[in-house]
């Protein structure tokens, strides 16, 4: 009776911890992590029926009282077996549920898609852990932008960008990359401000090969400011200028003339100058630091107008800012550069308005 009462016990504690464990763990299903709970749930199965059901109980009981020697004991090979299948779906759980979710935004027709075999190979990544969701508005773009199809874009943008933020919370890290106008990319980053976007995968321009900016620290130019020689402090319109891959020409920004131009950058801009994560938060920091002091210059500032030659890494760090801090600047309206048209600007995007939420507005 005693080796009953055992059996039954440690069968019963080994019942209540598996259910418990499907419980905990697989509460949520979703069809990535079926074949986990398929596992488990055969684990589970496997490791109850290796003990002694009720029939075998009563005829072990029967032989006892009949003094019949009637012994069944576990079945430790499926105990084994129960075992290895739990663990097994735990572990395959795991690695699910550190899948690589990346952002991919399309706005040029030269972006393609991460999950290509040379680009996973390039960024040495496990092609089976990166999930990809892209935003591609290239077809929209190509036929020319004006307030309705502006209006398009911003709105799946947001979409796209909206869901990623939701689901964010099934992933450690999200990472984006993508090649668009910049105006896009910056309002991107105003919807990825609790997206837990830390990583970026850029596109070297000398090989067409992909890297990831690193998380070490190495030694990086700073970014310098330069005001105007003489300054309108009555100004409510300034320009600010930022160069880290091109220098913005000053040949190229005439449209704006009468306004105060402050030139943010680095004395030799060039591609890919962004190597680190530490680097485009220091640059993305000390660009949202200069435009919230402007208004100690201006004092009647209400618009900035934005130009800038920067990579998507930047673009969407500056948008993440640019939300976080909308109640202390001014409004920003981020500008497309179109090398062959004159304007060269021909139009901007409003990126950070706290006052009159216009975020997303066409301006021509």
């Amino acid at each position: 009776m005693l080796k009953y009462s055992l059996i039954v016990t440690v069968g019963v504690l080994v019942i209540c911890g598996l259910v418990w464990l499907i419980v905990h763990f697989f509460s949520k299903p979703d069809k990535e992590t079926e074949p986990s709970i398929l596992m488990v749930t055969s684990g589970v199965a496997l490791i109850t029926s290796a003990f002694p059901g009720t029939k075998e109980v009563l005829l072990e009981f029967i032989g006892t009282v009949i003094d019949k020697d009637v012994t069944y004991g576990p079945d430790y090979i499926a105990i084994f077996c129960g075992i290895a299948l739990i663990v097994l779906g735990m572990l395959y759980r795991k690695n699910i549920k550190d899948r690589i979710f990346v952002l991919n935004m399309f706005g040029i027709p030269v972006q393609k898609e991460i999950s290509t075999e040379d680009t996973i190979k390039d960024l040495k990544l496990a092609d089976y852990k990166v999930k990809e969701i892209i935003i591609d508005f290239v077809d929209i773009f190509k036929l020319g932008v004006d307030e309705s199809k502006n209006k398009i874009i911003v709105q799946k943008i947001k979409k796209i960008c909206s869901e990623f933020v939701n689901r964010s919370k099934e992933f450690k890290v999200g990472c984006f990359t993508g090649m668009a106008p910049i105006p896009y990319t910056i309002l991107a980053g105003t919807y990825l401000e609790n997206g837990n976007v830390k990583r970026y995968f850029e596109k070297r321009r000398s090989d067409s090969k992909y890297y990831e900016l690193s998380k070490k620290k190495k030694k990086y130019d700073p970014l310098k400011v330069n005001l105007p020689n003489s300054i309108d402090n009555s100004s409510t319109d300034v320009v600010v200028a930022l160069s880290v891959t091109k220098q913005v020409q000053d040949c190229d920004i005439t449209q704006f003339s009468g306004k105060d131009i402050i030139k943010i950058g680095l004395d030799i801009p060039a591609d890919n100058v962004i190597e680190t994560n530490r680097q485009v938060n220091d640059y993305a920091q000390k660009t949202v630091d200069e435009i919230e002091n402007l208004k100690n210059i201006y004092p009647k500032l209400q618009r900035v107008h934005f130009v800038a030659s920067i990579p998507s890494c930047l673009s969407i760090e500056l948008g993440k800012r640019f939300a976080l801090n909308s109640n202390r600047l001014a409004q920003i309206i981020s500008y497309h550069y179109v090398n062959t048209e004159t304007p060269k600007y021909p139009f901007g995007v409003v990126v950070a308005d706290g006052r009159n939420n216009q975020v997303g507005k066409y301006v021509r």
